[in-house]
């Protein structure tokens, strides 16, 4: 598509939303800030198109002791505003990260267990964890180095208006929320093939969907199922990448008012008495298999022998009765709708489902600031009893990130197993990778039988495409960008 200057293309992509954090890769992972960051920075590694760490700015990495990671950072790599990239600016990164201010940003988790960082030269850095860490260079991922002399001259508020990273596009223009325009940055390591990349903030699914029909876009971000025929009968291609998530509605156990959560039984009715394998067929084309297990397919970690919750509403019922509930109860929990395919569809799939068991759930639907400022506070309303939690293992495709949101592990913890999350803790310091993988596979069987979430379904990512595109894939739920072509 033709850009504004003569003879320069432009790359447009529709999304759902536009952080309002702007260009502060620190406070979340996913979208909407995961649709720009990836654009303009870079971590130390990244999930490759399969889903396996890859190198980034890191080219290599070597475990020294169970405690000392090695990395060997690649050569001749520039910030976008000229600071050059080296083990001094990872060094940088990772020290205010841990500083209390740096602490309360949301990744500080993926790294709390980082000790030191420090740059043995301008190409090698080492890392220090407190306890052995098989997963460092997987946690690494997400975590973006940023330019370390901006980032101290304009403190993360200040930086957020004006980035500075090592990827492919660089922010020209905020666009007052509208869009963002980013300019390709032509000394980046990995330098993109279009001149500009527009991300117009069109938050309607209808609106995606007839921005990228009419070419206003070339990319429609997060599409709904029932967008795919109408695209493809307009001889748009849709892709079609798996979420790295189970949707799940989290079940309050700590502090719950309602004491039949408590009991494992009773959590085990919520899950048998939703048929989704129905939710499958019938809201999702078949592309999203039903889950029973904190790791979807394809994420580290995922037990292909723990099964989901078959669809037995008697089993439920007398599930109930033996728990002390043989009449049910009644439960609240706060929802955030229109962020996965025909979600609220399944919302009421559910409420209808367990209504049948004598399970009364009332939905309470809240924005997307609201949620999160509950769940990053606990300030849930004291009459939530559950809420919408996917168990997302992205940004580095390891089941280990859901459990320990699902575990004592979490500050403020909504759910606590404490012998689930002893194994955890083992299974979380094995540094033998086959060790590692039957630990998991346990853990994904407890979790099953524990039920600390109603499981309903793998997430699917839909996108809708412009034929004028080449190269175009996801990686790690986004586009990358720098690959793609476009053809006039």
């Amino acid at each position: 598509m033709a850009g504004t200057s003569a003879g320069a293309v432009d790359l447009r992509m529709g999304a759902k939303g536009l952080p309002a954090v702007l260009g502060n890769p620190y406070t979340g992972n996913g979208s909407p800030g995961s649709f720009l960051w990836t654009a303009m920075f870079d971590g130390l590694t990244a999930l490759d198109k399969n889903g396996a760490i890859s190198p980034a700015l890191a080219t290599g990495w070597k475990l020294n002791t169970p405690t000392s990671w090695q990395f060997s950072l690649r050569k001749g790599v520039t910030f976008s505003n000229g600071e050059p990239f080296n083990a001094k600016a990872v060094v940088a990164t990772l020290t205010w990260l841990r500083t209390p201010e740096g602490m309360r940003m949301v990744v500080s988790p993926e790294i709390s267990g980082i000790v030191s960082a420090e740059a043995v030269d301008d190409d090698t850095v080492v890392i220090k964890t407190a306890k052995p860490d098989p997963l460092l260079p997987a946690r690494l991922s997400g975590i973006m180095i940023v330019a370390p002399g901006a980032w101290s001259e304009l403190g993360p508020e200040g930086f957020s208006q004006t980035p500075f990273g090592t990827g492919s596009f660089a922010v020209k223009d905020w666009g007052k929320g509208a869009r963002v325009t980013l300019e390709a940055f032509q000394n980046s390591w990995r330098k993109p093939k279009v001149d500009r990349l527009i991300i117009v903030n069109l938050p309607e699914d209808t609106s995606r969907v007839q921005a990228l029909m009419s070419g206003q876009v070339d990319i429609a971000g997060n599409i709904g199922m029932d967008d795919l025929d109408m695209l493809e009968a307009a001889g748009m291609r849709t892709a079609v990448g798996g979420g790295m998530a189970v949707t799940a509605l989290a079940i309050k156990t700590e502090g719950a008012r309602n004491p039949a959560l408590k009991d494992a039984r009773v959590r085990q009715a919520l899950n048998y008495a939703v048929d989704k394998e129905a939710l499958n067929k019938a809201l999702l084309r078949g592309l999203a298999p039903p889950a029973g297990q904190p790791a979807s397919r394809g994420v580290t970690g995922y037990n292909p022998d723990v099964a989901a919750y078959p669809y037995d509403p008697a089993k439920a019922k007398a599930l109930l009765a033996e728990a002390g509930y043989p009449n049910g109860f009644a439960m609240r929990f706060e929802v955030m709708v229109d962020r996965f395919p025909s979600d609220r569809a399944i919302y009421q799939t559910v409420v209808q489902s367990l209504a049948k068991i004598g399970v009364q759930l009332e939905l309470k639907i809240v924005t997307v600031a609201a949620w999160l400022q509950n769940y990053n506070t606990g300030g849930w309303d004291k009459e939530t009893d559950g809420f919408l939690l996917s168990t997302n293992s992205a940004p580095y495709n390891d089941v280990a990130r859901p459990m320990e949101i699902y575990s004592c592990l979490r500050p403020g913890a909504f759910t606590c197993d404490k012998a689930m999350t002893e194994k955890l803790v083992v299974a979380n310091e094995q540094m033998d990778v086959d060790k590692r993988m039957a630990e998991l596979n346990e853990l994904a069987k407890l979790y099953h039988d524990a039920a600390p979430m109603i499981y309903l379904n793998d997430q699917v990512d839909l996108f809708g495409v412009s034929p004028k595109l080449e190269g175009f894939a996801l990686v790690n739920r986004v586009p990358a960008y720098d690959k793609i072509t476009v053809r006039k």
